[in-house]
């Protein structure tokens, strides 16, 4: 890759890492949350042991389920933030990276984002379908 073309990537992932790592703790908190509630209902009929096992049950059937449908689909879709159609040689059309300049991780929007997982932890919490509380 050309040294102006890296460093377009490099602005563009700029604080990525930061924002994926949060937003895999709150998914992974709203998991857990959501799997002690389940657990909590399904006690209630069949005991909490088996609560336990018939939950870890369903969360491996369904996450193989969607493991093979991304499987299946062939992968067929881009993984850039911004890509623009361009024509190849052969007069295909191709779907390339975009080589602007623009951060997809600006602070206002980074923020933002951060303010609504807070508010959504703080509502879970105030309602007591959380984890804290």
């Amino acid at each position: 890759m050309q040294p102006m073309a890296t460093a377009a990537v490099q602005a563009r992932d700029e604080g990525s890492g930061v924002f994926g790592f949060v937003t895999a703790l709150v998914t992974l908190y709203f998991t857990a949350a959501m799997m002690t509630q389940f657990n909590e209902a399904l006690a209630v009929y069949v005991g909490p042991s088996m609560a336990v096992i018939i939950g870890t049950i369903m969360v491996l059937m369904f996450q193989s389920k969607r493991n093979v449908a991304a499987f299946e689909s062939g992968g067929s879709y881009t993984t850039f933030e911004r890509s623009v159609v361009a024509r190849a040689a052969t007069g295909e059309r191709i779907e390339v990276p975009d080589s602007t300049n623009e951060s997809r991780f600006g602070l206002r929007s980074m923020m933002m984002v951060y303010l609504i997982y807070v508010m959504l932890i703080g509502s879970a919490e105030l309602l007591g379908v959380g984890l804290l509380l």
